[in-house]
């Protein structure tokens, strides 16, 4: 159906609420997905091994993640936006001397409202003015992340 409507296949997968059952992965993989991100473990993309094949882990946070906003703990928008950018400013300066990537989970119905559009509008101003920083769909980490170990293994039996 999403590929009817889009025109683009689906590649990854987000079980609701991150559960998933212990055949989810080696379906996802049949069906030809090439990452899930249904894993809170780490701040990096990472591979583990599907059926001794390959697939992507693109990690989801909930740290940063709109929904915050709505389950009643008097989280404002200033506050996201604060905080996304503080945890932004962290890995930027990490970057200096490893690959980093920053996660920001957000919803329709929750990022979709007028005060949420002006909240992201900011932050992404704020994060495009520096130089280096990528924006990348979970499809494009996913290829990149896969690449970049096919590379890693061959440049290590040369």
């Amino acid at each position: 159906m999403v590929e009817e409507i889009t025109g683009q296949r689906p590649l990854g997968y987000n079980a609701n609420w991150l559960r998933r059952s212990p055949n989810t992965l080696s379906l996802l993989q049949e069906l030809g997905y090439l990452y899930h991100i249904d894993d809170v473990s780490r701040d990096e993309p990472f591979i583990e091994q599907v059926n001794g094949t390959d697939f992507v882990v693109a990690p989801y946070t909930l740290r940063n993640n709109d929904i915050l906003l709505i389950e009643g703990r008097n989280y404002s928008p200033e506050q996201f936006l604060a905080q996304i950018k503080l945890d932004f400013d962290q890995l930027y300066d990490e970057a200096g001397s490893r690959r980093r990537m920053m996660s920001v989970s957000a919803h329709d119905r929750i990022s979709g409202t007028p005060q949420m559009v002006k909240v992201w509008d900011a932050f992404l101003t704020y994060a495009r003015k520096r130089p280096g920083v990528a924006f990348l769909r979970k499809d494009e980490i996913a290829r990149y992340v896969l690449q970049s170990s096919l590379t890693l293994r061959e440049s290590e039996t040369i």
